[in-house]
């Protein structure tokens, strides 16, 4: 048997403690294997991947019976303790200790993968010229390293090359003596869309920017493996996110033999293996049940549904590997979560049922509490490829480490410019750190987009430039695509003029010849902002595909701005109901009794009359000011448009303060109560007679799908979409960046996701009086290295204090710019995007507003409407902290 074999192949040696090490290795690097690097493997497994992925010679001295690290070690450890990162170090050591080297404990070095092959009919070959004969006499060697092309080819020294992994499966097949560079499909390729897809051996990050051609470089790498390099089905798996991307891949692979499956079925299918059945799926409404068994019981609110926010906090704590407690205190209303969780999963274990995100994280305890069972699915997952990498949360990472483990030949697509769920816990450092996640990854970057417009391509490349957390790449439009400047369009319109504006863009679009309206989607930040679009399209004859559902308006804050206005309208003939629906918001700290009084009451002036026959002198005076405050509307609503009485509603009755601090708790990912009120004014605009505008509206606005309508969507909900012309609209300060997002980078990869829809026209529509800073960002005019905050789409006033008498200077001047602030927000021009604050008042301010401390620390200036969103006085906070 020739020793050690070809170079390329990179074998390595196993010698006994104390042994001399054989001639051939002299060179090599020596790795001990004693009880120290049991007890801590990290750095040899370090030593020992690097020379088996490289192909490089190792000598490896074993100071310890291998009896000791064969076993798998197990791990009984609840998943969400366990970070995506983990390292099931035994798998790994015992794997590169013995894939790729001869034993030489005994003296004469042995190639067991020989010896293996031998046992399926091969003939063992001491004299050469390979490591055996196959069963017509052909050479081969037995490959232990990373599988793959040797050195570009399948042949080495004139001989074939079968692997290791065939030979464990039982086969002697060898892959074809081309080395398959392409077939007829993968030689139509781009470059670097080839090069990704010919990628050589063991783990790849393939960065696949929008319309750069992503699909069908996993699909074509995936035919790559099965048909021209002949790795066996029973081995290869292509992960794909959702069910239509796994059609998409098997309509794609047929009759290959190809394996697709989504992260959830990956993680059902091994449930079923453990279990030795295949284990029923909660119902929704099964779900919200033992949920509500398990939680304290909370009072119901009318169109607030208290098993939501467990419900996502259930997800949030499994596929985020998040602590159960931790994700108590984020959420509001998820009082009693923590408490729940194991209760939970115990209910459904003894019911032999799983949810939805069990599928993953039950999978994953399983995997992590049975090191046979982890062993034996590792050798069903040997080379994953895994689509839209960017979206996997945690434990979707983790699930894919424990079964690509201990080889992690993972071939991940994704892009990192397009994160935008880190709400569920995806996140960027999973493409930007690949190499931490699956070591000695190769790189392969693809670099142009095919789908849209150069001027889309080059806005997109110039905004994607100010986020710090990512992959430096090149982004470059293909050679045919549309150049002229019109493709992109970046309109600001008057605060008024929002729907109206998005009309005339997709009325022009629809002019042109051949013009369609499916052709068009308007897409916006958060649902709210799709009423106007809806409203404005119905109401000009388009037929709209729309999102939103018909119970939009009776969401808390609509519904509140719509009692107020008819109360405004006809304030000599109100409805009960009405009082008592303004009264709650804002809250005017009424007793509940006062709900029977109100509900009696046929005119703003028996609000007055109630009051004055009230002995509680304190909810008297509170009537009164309800009163004075319902007088003051319909005086707006007598001389004012529809705008103007709702305005007054958000800022001067404060709905808007109110709405506010609903939202205190929530993400900014589309169900924000003050959005809602910044939709309706949009809507508002449309008809500027207040008397008239609720029928108007309710009569306009319906649920509607249109077949072949304009695509009314959130950005969220189309990635991977894509159509001729795009809108997106509401691009405004406090709505993109959103002002409850913490992440501004996200804010812009949202941005980049939406307007990179777009295959010919995309139009961007921002509000004059507060356009996002997101705009000079697209033509690269903005400054670099500035702070930028969230702040609300349209702050409400908070409660009317002044600052502590005798208030320092300094403190003054701030309060002063404030006030300025405040006055003067409604212009475009001089409105500062944050104030610039002390550390004496940022920790006055974290003292006050325990939730902003990791906020504050270290940020120059805060936003003072960002301050307000908590539901606080920014002026008497800053006087007080001075």
């Amino acid at each position: 048997m020739p020793v050690p074999g070809p170079s390329s192949l990179g074998r390595g040696v196993v010698i006994a403690e104390g042994a001399d090490v054989p001639e051939p290795w002299a060179a090599a690097p020596v790795v001990r294997i004693d009880d120290a690097v049991l007890a801590d493997p990290e750095a040899a497994v370090a030593v020992l991947h690097r020379c088996w992925s490289e192909r490089e010679a190792v000598v490896v001295q074993l100071a310890v019976d291998p009896a000791r690290f064969r076993a798998p070690w197990s791990h009984a450890a609840e998943p969400w303790t366990v970070d995506p990162g983990f390292e099931p170090w035994g798998d790994r050591l015992r794997f590169l200790v013995w894939a790729n080297t001869y034993d030489a404990r005994a003296g004469e070095p042995v190639w067991w993968w020989a010896r293996k092959a031998a046992r399926l009919g091969a003939v063992e070959s001491p004299a050469g010229p390979a490591d055996v004969l196959l069963a017509d006499d052909t050479p081969a060697w037995v490959d232990g390293g990373p599988r793959g092309p040797v050195d570009g080819v399948n042949a080495v020294d004139g001989a074939r090359v079968v692997h290791r992994e065939s030979v464990e499966l039982g086969r002697l097949a060898s892959p074809p003596s081309a080395n398959g560079a392409g077939n007829g499909k993968a030689t139509a390729l781009a470059p670097d869309q080839l090069a990704a897809v010919t990628h050589g051996a063991g783990p790849a990050r393939v960065i696949a920017p929008a319309g750069s051609g992503k699909t069908r470089v996993l699909t074509e790498r995936l035919r790559h493996l099965l048909g021209d390099r002949g790795i066996e089905p029973a081995l290869v798996l292509a992960v794909a996110y959702n069910r239509k991307a796994r059609d998409e891949m098997a309509d794609r692979t047929t009759g290959l033999g190809a394996r697709v499956e989504t992260l959830n079925a990956l993680g059902y299918g091994i449930v079923t293996r453990a279990w030795g059945r295949r284990p029923p799926l909660l119902e929704a409404r099964e779900q919200r049940a033992l949920v509500e068994s398990l939680v304290p019981s909370r009072p119901r609110r009318a169109n607030v549904d208290p098993i939501a926010v467990y419900i996502d906090g259930l997800s949030l704590i499994r596929l985020g590997l998040r602590d159960p407690a931790e994700v108590e205190a984020e959420l509001d209303g998820a009082e009693g979560l923590a408490a729940a969780f194991d209760p939970y999963r115990a209910e459904m274990r003894r019911r032999e049922v799983i949810d939805y995100d069990e599928q993953v994280y039950l999978a994953i305890e399983l995997l992590l509490g049975d090191g046979e069972f982890r062993r034996d699915r590792q050798a069903e997952h040997r080379h994953l490829l895994v689509d839209e990498l960017q979206d996997l949360t945690p434990a979707h990472v983790l699930l894919l480490r424990l079964l690509s483990a201990p080889g992690y030949d993972v071939f991940g697509v994704g892009d990192d410019d397009q994160v935008i769920y880190g709400h569920a816990g995806a996140d960027p450092r999973f493409l930007i750190d690949y190499r931490g996640y699956f070591p000695c990854a190769r790189e392969h970057a693809l670099e142009v987009n095919y789908r849209c417009p150069a001027p889309v391509v080059d806005a997109a490349r110039s905004l994607l430039a100010y986020n710090v957390r990512r992959v430096d790449k090149q982004i470059r439009s293909a050679p045919d695509a549309e150049v002229d400047p019109s493709a992109l369009r970046i309109s600001v319109h008057a605060p008024d003029r929002g729907a109206g504006a998005l009309v005339e863009v997709v009325r022009e679009w629809l002019a042109a010849p051949g013009a369609e309206a499916h052709d068009i989607a308007v897409l916006t930040r958060v649902r709210s902002l799709l009423l106007a679009p809806h409203v404005a399209l119905a109401a000009a004859g388009v037929p709209v595909a729309s999102i939103l559902e018909p119970d939009v308006l009776d969401r808390v804050g609509l519904r509140a701005a719509l009692a107020y206005l008819r109360i405004a309208v006809t304030p000599t003939a109100v409805r009960g109901a009405d009082l008592v629906e303004v009264q709650r918001r804002p809250s005017r700290a009424l007793p509940p009794w006062i709900d029977k009084w109100l509900s009696r009451c046929r005119d703003v002036a028996a609000v007055a009359a109630a009051a004055d026959r009230i002995d509680d002198r304190g909810v008297a005076e509170k009537l009164r000011l309800l009163h004075a405050d319902l007088e003051r509307l319909a005086n707006i609503a007598d001389e004012g448009t529809t705008r103007d009485v709702l305005t007054a509603v958000r800022d001067d009755i404060g709905l808007g303060r109110a709405m506010t601090l609903l939202d205190g708790g929530r993400g900014g990912d589309g169900s924000s109560h003050l959005d809602d009120l910044e939709g309706l004014l949009q809507v508002a605009d449309l008809h500027a007679d207040p008397a008239g505008f609720e029928p108007w509206l309710r009569r306009t606005f319906h649920h509607e799908v249109a077949a072949g309508g304009v695509e009314l969507s959130t950005i969220h909900r189309v990635k991977g979409r894509e159509w001729p012309c795009v809108v997106v609209f509401g691009v405004t300060e406090g709505l993109m960046p959103h002002r409850l997002s913490v992440d501004v980078e996200e804010e812009r990869r949202v941005l980049h996701v939406a307007i990179t829809r777009g295959r010919h026209k995309v139009a961007v529509l921002a509000d004059s009086s507060r356009p996002s800073p997101f705009l000079a960002e697209l033509d690269g005019s903005a400054p670099r290295g500035r702070v930028l905050r969230a702040v609300p789409s349209a702050p409400a006033p908070a409660a009317r204090t002044s600052p502590a008498a005798g208030a320092p200077a300094a403190a003054v001047g701030v309060v002063d710019a404030l006030k300025r602030w405040r006055r003067d927000r409604s212009r475009a021009d001089g409105v500062p995007a944050y104030v610039v604050l002390s550390d004496k008042h940022l920790e006055g301010i974290a003292a006050r507003l325990p939730a902003t401390r990791a906020e504050l620390a270290g940020c120059p200036g805060i936003g003072p409407a960002r301050l307000e969103t908590y539901g606080v006085d920014i002026l008497e906070v800053i006087a007080s902290a001075s």
